[in-house]
């Protein structure tokens, strides 16, 4: 298991940190310490032990409930101040929760990227979303809440199409609409998302999600391979919301700029879960290797030809991590000035490249690991039967492989000299 380290690459502080136990799981409940590292690696243990009783069980409300006794849901608020060394914190969470389950990290993933995106966006003259985004972070941190998001894209017969719109009424507004995904949907307790106004307007709001008798959850979208991803279609039936659930809205620069960050984070942090489930492959494939003999009485291990394989795996594992913390680090820089939309845009494109990297690297991993092994893999009760079911869904999560490399073939065949570009 990864550990997690608090504030830049170097915590270099010597102030004695508290390390007490947890305090009983509680949705209620504020910080009152801030805890070593040491004290937050112990968490994650909880809470992977959880999560590895939970998925052997099919239930993983044990989990949720370790989950939120501990600060890893509400990392950022260390983070606030200073977001170097977030990104690396968030994956690293999530890279340990993908070693047992990608599924489950990609759940806690889309709670990451949202409260990320709020807490390094740099808002200027904007006192008022300035003070909402606060409150919200406040609440989350203090409350211990989770984030679910949508977009309300939905699947029809024309690409990136959304299935809801708001409305004004009075001092509030008014949705309607579906759509056709949303993870963490179930044990969501606050639903983030972006609606047009009007149809064209956009508008980022915040409403509660656990028994709002306005939003309709339905039935989980894969109920079999990707089930602990606790994704479901959602719906709003004239659903109404104050002026205060309004986060920031407008057709201007500041949320063409929340979009792109938030776009950001998604991908940079979305190899996370996958990479996990990456590295629990050469995991089980080493120890495979070293317990297993071959006719001469000599581990597998030895073998020249096994020797190659693994490393040639473990490089390709490490290179997709270290464009996974690229990105994020590139990510985090945004947040001590204000970016150029051109900068952001770099951004996007650096975390693209991660996610695409780390999808594919993730699958073709697993996929070896398991030919490695060969078919008692799937016997049962094998990590790697689970993981291989849900590591392919590492390409579908996020920006589709596809259009991501449609975004970079335009970069390199545009007018301007590939050679001359930036890298």
């Amino acid at each position: 298991m990864v550990s997690i380290r608090l504030g830049a690459r170097d915590t270099g502080s010597k102030k004695q940190l508290s390390t007490e136990p947890p305090r009983q799981a509680s949705r209620r409940t504020s910080r009152l310490t801030r805890p070593s590292a040491q004290a937050l690696d112990a968490e994650l243990a909880r809470v992977i032990t959880a999560l590895e009783q939970g998925v052997a069980h099919r239930d993983l409300s044990a989990f949720y409930q370790t989950l939120r006794a501990t600060h890893l849901p509400s990392i950022v608020e260390f983070y606030t101040q200073d977001p170097r060394g977030l990104s690396r914190a968030c994956f690293n969470i999530l890279h340990s929760i993908g070693s047992i389950s990608p599924a489950a990290g990609v759940a806690i993933e889309n709670h990451y990227y949202v409260l990320a995106t709020l807490t390094t966006f740099p808002i200027h003259n904007n006192p008022e979303f300035s003070a909402r985004r606060q409150a919200l972070l406040q609440r989350v941190v203090q409350e211990r809440l989770l984030l679910a998001n949508t977009s309300f894209r939905v699947h029809e017969d024309k690409v990136a199409t959304y299935g809801a719109r708001a409305r004004r009424d009075g001092d509030g507004y008014r949705v309607s609409g579906s759509g056709a995904f949303m993870s963490l949907a179930g044990e969501g307790d606050l639903l983030f998302f972006v609606v047009a106004i009007d149809g064209t307007e956009p508008a980022y709001f915040v409403t509660p999600l656990c028994n709002n008798p306005g939003i309709e959850v339905g039935p989980l979208l894969f109920p079999e391979a990707m089930v602990d991803s606790d994704t479901r279609r959602i719906a709003m039936h004239d659903h109404y919301l104050s002026g205060d659930d309004l986060l920031v809205s407008g057709k201007n620069e500041e949320t063409s700029k929340l979009t792109s960050l938030q776009f950001a984070w998604h991908q940079a942090l979305i190899p996370a879960p996958f990479l996990g489930a990456a590295a629990r492959a050469i995991e089980e494939a080493r120890k495979f290797l070293r317990t297993v003999k071959a006719s001469n009485d000599r581990p597998l291990a030895e073998l020249d030809g096994m020797l190659t394989d693994i490393g040639r795996m473990a490089i390709r594992y490490r290179s997709a991590c270290c464009i996974a913390h690229q990105a994020g680090e590139l990510i985090e820089t945004l947040a001590r000035r204000d970016p150029k939309p051109s900068e952001i845009s770099d951004a996007v494109d650096l975390a693209c490249a991660a996610k695409r990297t780390a999808a594919q690297t993730a699958e073709e991993i697993v996929a070896e690991a398991r030919r490695i092994i060969g078919p008692r893999v799937f016997t049962g009760g094998h990590p790697l039967e689970r993981i291989s079911a849900e590591v392919v869904f590492a390409p579908l999560v996020g920006e589709p492989l596809a259009v991501i490399d449609r975004r970079y073939g335009r970069l390199v065949l545009g007018e301007n000299d590939f050679t001359a570009r930036r890298w």
